[in-house]
């Protein structure tokens, strides 16, 4: 046995015969590392779902700068509401930045009218839609599939939606504007012919509110955002539920919910930039179809936010507030309060187990004497006292660890049981990366053999003669 192991061997054996001692002083150590692990973990997993779901912080949404007035109850925007193929360009161009994908709002109104084959009858509301770049959502290779502006027009003619199979339907020609009067349109209604469905894509955030409350507030069903992929719906363009915003012409056309993303507009449809482009032309001018209302700009070095946001700045636009940055310094400082607690009750605890080494360090001078006197060097002394130590903080971090993980569990097993549904409601709270688990029993170890420094000094310090004859 080398001599690295027979002190090993004897600081496992001081720690089995003084283990009452060590349970105590080892107390503080736990709570300690189950407080920092458990709330360290609370945190980074609150922040993998609000800044990762809910506020993406790898992308920007630029809009025009503008100046508001309030007129009474109204609110009046002074200066111009577009971004232009310019601006596009300068945008790319800022360091930090890999890519620029302009968003059009459609100009008219909409409405959409479905969704009987699930919620029993159909449902019409008022849209609000906006188009983007297909390519903002090409890393996804079903949405890339599916998400793209409009292809060629069809000269396939039909009579019902059995003829054109069941990835197209019937319906009338891309671009034909019908008479508002419903007469007046089936009497100048053209032929119909085998036309794609719009692809739309829905944000996360429109069926978390519609499972979370206003299912509730209708008595309709939950929905299973993967079983509503692939459903269908009227769209008319220029329709308005309110009558004042109705067109003397509409555009009939039929959508397809194609799939969820962050890409989405929160409440309403997403659409390829393409089709709205295509809209607000018919309904407008060629002019429209170069106004663009946003543009989301894509930031692959986080660390780079800060800088593109200046930049931005210094280009007169602005960066939409989606209160990211808020939610972010929120979740620091809530990780850094609780850190400090951490680390307040472990250094606590720290004092503790030296006050616990010293007092073994009085009880055993006797034994170390005689190890002085048979050959122990004062390293091997203070090798013994640290080795105690660093085995203490080692169990005591890998049961406080364990206390944060069960702890964790348990809270994410009474909130499925006991908290009703709610947007973003998560199957965990919490995120436990190895290398959390790492830290926590590196600092638990760290501090116990901090505690440990001054009762192995003062161990190594002992002269055996003096030790040994009582002195």
């Amino acid at each position: 046995m080398t001599r690295g192991l027979r002190l090993a061997a004897v600081a496992l054996a001081n720690l089995r015969r003084s283990r009452n001692h060590f349970l105590l002083a080892s107390v503080g150590i736990v709570v300690g590392i189950a407080t920092f692990t458990f709330f360290t973990a609370l945190g980074l997993g609150v922040r993998e779902i609000v800044l990762g779901k809910i506020f993406p912080l790898h992308q920007l949404e630029v809009v025009p700068k503008s100046l508001d007035i309030d007129v009474g109850p109204l609110r009046l925007g002074m200066g111009k509401d577009i971004i232009d193929d310019a601006k596009v360009a300068e945008l790319a161009a800022v360091p930090g930045v890999s890519a620029v994908y302009p968003k059009m709002r459609l100009t008219v109104p909409a409405t959409a009218a479905g969704g009987e084959s699930i919620l029993g009858s159909d449902i019409r509301s008022e849209m609000i839609i906006d188009g983007i770049d297909p390519r903002l959502v090409e890393e996804d290779a079903t949405l890339a599939k599916r998400f793209r502006d409009p292809g060629p027009p069809s000269a396939e003619a039909c009579e019902t939606d059995a003829t054109c199979g069941s990835e197209r339907y019937c319906g009338y020609p891309a671009g034909t504007l019908l008479p508002a009067d419903r007469a007046e349109r089936q009497r100048l209604a053209p032929p119909k012919v085998c036309r794609d469905y719009i692809p739309v894509l829905a944000s996360h955030h429109l069926v978390e509110l519609y499972n979370g409350a206003l299912r509730r507030a209708h008595g309709f069903p939950k929905l299973n955002p993967k079983a509503v992929i692939g459903l269908t719906f009227d769209l008319t363009i220029g329709a308005s539920m309110v009558a004042a915003s109705n067109k003397n012409k509409l555009l009939i056309e039929r959508a397809k919910l194609v799939g969820f993303s962050d890409k989405a507009i929160t409440l309403g449809a997403t659409i390829p930039i393409g089709y709205v482009r295509a809209f607000n032309v018919l309904f407008g001018s060629e002019a429209d179809a170069r106004r663009y209302h946003s543009a989301i700009v894509v930031i692959p070095v986080k660390d780079d936010v800060a800088s593109v946001a200046r930049n931005v700045h210094d280009l007169n636009l602005d960066v939409a507030d989606t209160g990211a940055e808020q939610a972010a310094l929120l979740i620091a400082i809530f990780m850094a309060v609780f850190g400090l607690v951490s680390a307040v009750i472990v250094t606590i605890a720290a004092i503790n187990i030296m006050h616990v080494f010293l007092m073994l360090v009085y009880e055993r001078q006797h034994e170390i004497g005689i190890m002085r006197a048979v050959g122990a060097s004062r390293f091997d002394v203070a090798r013994i006292i640290l080795g105690e130590a660093s085995v203490l903080g080692m169990l005591a971090g890998g049961v406080g660890v364990g206390l944060a993980i069960g702890a964790a569990r348990l809270c994410d097993a009474a909130s499925s049981r006991l908290i009703p549904d709610f947007p973003y409601k998560p199957e965990t709270y919490f995120s436990f990366p190895a290398w959390l688990i790492l830290v926590a029993l590196t600092f638990s170890v760290g501090f116990c053999v901090l505690g440990a420094i001054l009762p192995a000094r003062r161990a190594a310090r002992m002269e055996p003669a003096e030790v040994l004859s009582g002195r």
